[in-house]
């Protein structure tokens, strides 16, 4: 049945119904009612998505116009709500008018992407104002702490540390998470805060952008390369004034905030994920880790090598050099290879070196399956102007100049093949011939065509063009590090690509010292040298600060205290069974001068000699008696070639 009619059946009874009724039904104030039928009549004509909204509507007049509510008349009740309605908009109108105005002439405002680094600046900082994390429309994150940021809440997991068996202590991090606070940071909208004495508005809003998949191939915004949409959000700042100069203020001051503990750390960073980092500007690179700045003294290297690197590499990092280059053509480019055996510290002195420079360290697979050549130019044009790229084990990517196949046998092999056709004349009336040269031809073709599902990463070329190619980038230290540098073609190690190489021995006597000394020389956090004297506290800017450490570290030492009474060997408190702290200076130095004395020079990497002190870091009495035994057992591992440990 269609519309027509079904209009054409109803509006009779309609009419009829409306006429039935109007002298009839009238309100308490002698005003007419709605007829009795027209809710029935009207439900088919408005369909059934309407009939519950009808119902309440016909309800609430009813009710209305009986006079149960307060006697008022329906009327003035929806005159009243239409005046509200509209001064309610007309408000609306004015406010963003004279507001748009307002932002328009008085105001300044600067916008910030989320795809910028100082996106996360401004986040991080807004997360740690009292005002705007008390507001009432926030979002909550949940956040994680790296292995090297001090806890409060770990002083307490060994409440709950003693085992199941009661035979000892063991920290127990089940409830580690828990005990995490999640972070609050303004949500979507409008917030206001206060700095430097000066009001300043926020708007966060959200925006979708299509994205069409055009990644190709793995690159799409989904798996199956279906278009998508790509959120993005954009901080709005503004603050009333025709100058935008405290705008810029407070983001000077957020990043700064961002970077004051920079100078102690040291920030790794690896490409993101393919449908990230096609994005491009920040989303190229993620990071992922904040490791303490490692001194160059932890190193194990000859010291003119040390000073050699270190020296080259300032000079490279020296403002003025980028101007002493440009006036000779040269292009500002600097790269090292490090090479030796492995665990001789060839990384080690990659994350020194970035600790030494205040530089983070770019950390680059080239054997990531999803890494393109495409991919590894972007990257390298995405670095900033000074930091330290690693590439490492260079030597396991496959680098190599595509083999080159002679289609034109030798007369070696033309000798061969002529004496095996001929054989398969005599033998078989030059059957064989016709069978052999369909073997040899299918041979070569396959060694002219590579393999189908052959794996299509990062060629030698590509790696050329993106460390110095026309459009490469310049300003950054390039290190390579490789077991077997003979192996390597000598177009990536020639001068101007790599200009200094650092060859890593095996560990001599002297360095097996410098090993043993550092793995036993007291902590330079600790408040209490070997002679029992006091040394001078940290220097704190806050006396809350202070107390804080102080409850913390005396609730740590009364907890040892209960676990020692209760007949528990404490290892959070392991100080006090340290040999360490009854060695002095002296001590340790005779101590690790017999050490060295049993270390075969050039036998052993540091890598094994500092995890044989390792599983003994309190205890170098007992690392000096079990050195003999363990260099014997390792000399009997090597000369087997086995790779089972009888000693550790």
């Amino acid at each position: 049945m269609d519309f027509n009619t079904l209009l054409r059946g109803a509006l009779p009874t309609l009419v009829a119904n409306i006429s039935d009724a109007a002298g009839s039904n009238t309100t308490a104030f002698g005003k007419k009612s709605f007829p009795d039928g027209i809710l029935e009549t009207l439900a088919p004509l408005l369909g059934s998505q309407f009939n519950p909204l009808l119902k309440s509507f016909m309800l609430f007049y009813k009710v209305a116009g009986s006079g149960i509510l307060f006697g008022l008349d329906p009327t003035i009740l929806l005159t009243l709500f239409g005046f509200f309605w509209a001064g309610n908009k007309l408000w609306r109108q004015v406010y963003m008018t004279i507001y748009g105005i307002v932002q328009e002439h008085l105001m300044a405002t600067i916008h910030i992407n989320s795809g910028d680094e100082m996106f996360l600046h401004m986040m991080r900082w807004l997360a740690l104002q009292p005002g705007l994390v008390n507001s009432r429309s926030l979002t909550a994150e949940t956040t994680s702490k790296t292995a090297w940021e001090e806890e409060e809440q770990d002083l307490d997991i060994t409440k709950s540390s003693i085992s199941a068996d009661g035979s000892g202590v063991y920290l127990n991090f089940s409830n580690q998470e828990a005990r995490a606070p999640p972070r609050f940071i303004p949500a979507l909208g409008t917030h206001g805060f206060w700095f430097d004495g000066r009001f300043f508005r926020l708007h966060r809003k959200q925006e979708s952008l299509y994205d069409d998949g055009g990644g190709g191939g793995g690159g799409s915004s989904s798996s199956n390369g279906v278009p998508a949409f790509k959120e993005r959000e954009n901080l709005t700042i503004s603050c009333f004034g025709r100058s935008p100069d405290p705008i810029k203020k407070l983001l000077q001051h957020t990043k700064e905030q961002y970077y004051k503990d920079h100078h102690a750390k040291t920030i790794v960073k690896r490409p993101n994920s393919q449908n990230v980092r096609r994005y491009g500007g920040r989303h190229s690179w993620l990071h992922v880790a904040e490791r303490p700045v490692r001194p160059m003294k932890t190193v194990v290297l000859d010291e003119k090598q040390k000073v050699q690197v270190l020296s080259d590499i300032n000079e490279y990092l020296h403002p003025a050099t980028p101007r002493w280059y440009a006036n000779r053509g040269i292009p500002l480019r600097r790269g090292y290879l490090f090479h030796g055996p492995p665990g001789t510290g060839k990384t080690s002195l990659s994350f020194a070196l970035a600790g030494v420079f205040g530089l983070d360290i770019y950390v680059i697979s080239l054997l990531e399956p999803s890494l393109t050549e495409e991919d590894l130019s972007a990257l390298f044009n995405s670095l900033p102007r000074r930091c330290v790229v690693l590439l490492e084990d260079i030597d396991t990517a496959g680098l190599s100049r595509p083999a080159v196949v002679d289609n034109n046998p030798s007369n070696d092999d033309k000798e061969k093949e002529d004496s095996s056709t001929n054989g398969g004349r005599k033998g078989g009336g030059g059957g064989g011939s016709k069978e052999d040269w369909k073997v040899a031809d299918l041979a070569r073709e396959l060694k002219r065509q590579p393999a189908a599902d052959e794996k299509k990463g990062i060629s030698l070329s590509g790696l050329l063009n993106a460390i110095d190619g026309v459009a490469s980038h310049e300003g950054r230290v390039l290190i390579m590090t490789t077991n077997k540098p003979e192996t390597l073609d000598d177009a990536l190690i020639r001068p101007g690509r790599v200009d200094l190489q650092v060859a890593f021995t095996n560990a001599t006597r002297e360095q097996a010292r410098e090993l043993f000394e550092r793995m036993y020389e007291a902590d330079a956090t600790t408040t209490t040298t070997t002679h029992g004297k006091q040394q001078p506290k940290p220097n704190h800017t806050n006396e809350d600060d202070d107390n804080k450490h102080m409850t913390a570290r005396r609730r740590k030492e009364e907890l040892s205290i209960d676990v020692i009474e209760g007949g528990y060997t404490p290892i959070a408190a392991g100080a006090d069974n340290d040999e360490r702290r009854s060695l002095t200076p002296e001590e340790l130095k005779d101590i690790s001068a017999q050490f060295a004395a049993k270390i075969p020079p050039g036998q052993f990497s540091p890598a094994e000699i500092q995890g044989f002190l390792l599983k003994r870091k309190k205890y170098p009495r007992r690392a000096l008696a079990e050195a003999d035994k363990w260099v014997a057992a390792m000399v009997l591992q090597k000369a087997s070639k086995t790779k089972i440990l009888q000693v550790q």
